[in-house]
């Protein structure tokens, strides 16, 4: 059985990841993709984006409507092969504030995550979009 995640680690886990969506949904491409590392990878939701560059395009668009909000929900995390690499599990629940707030997607997140210092980047986050 892997070892229980600190408490520090997952409270520093949690406000990095509160960062990751309040980005993103502020459109801020550079700050969102300095959350990653260089070789980082998303994939899923029909995209397969590797380093800061490609990442950069998820902010943007979701700058371009303006009204889109994630709520991270459900996380759990596990230590991978040392305490400096967390295997993380989450809900993220996207929604259209110029539709009302209708959802959009529920993506199931499951991401690596580095320390990095006194924070995190993400290595890859693999996500399966769950439509309402």
């Amino acid at each position: 059985m892997a070892e229980r995640i600190s408490t520090d680690d997952y409270v520093s886990i949690v406000n990095f990841m509160g960062n990751y969506c309040w980005l993103v949904d502020e459109g801020d491409a550079d700050g969102w993709a300095a959350l990653w590392t260089e070789d980082g990878a998303f994939v899923g939701g029909g995209l397969n984006l590797v380093g800061h560059e490609q990442l950069k395009s998820i902010p943007r668009s979701s700058e371009q409507s303006g009204q889109l909000r994630h709520a991270m929900a459900n996380l759990h995390c596990r230590y991978g092969e040392t305490r400096d690499i967390v295997h993380m599990r989450l809900y993220n629940h996207v929604t259209n504030w110029s539709q009302g707030g209708a959802p959009v997607v529920m993506a199931v997140c499951e991401a690596v995550i580095l320390r990095d210092g006194d924070s995190w980047k993400v290595k890859r986050n693999d996500v399966r979009m769950l439509r309402p």
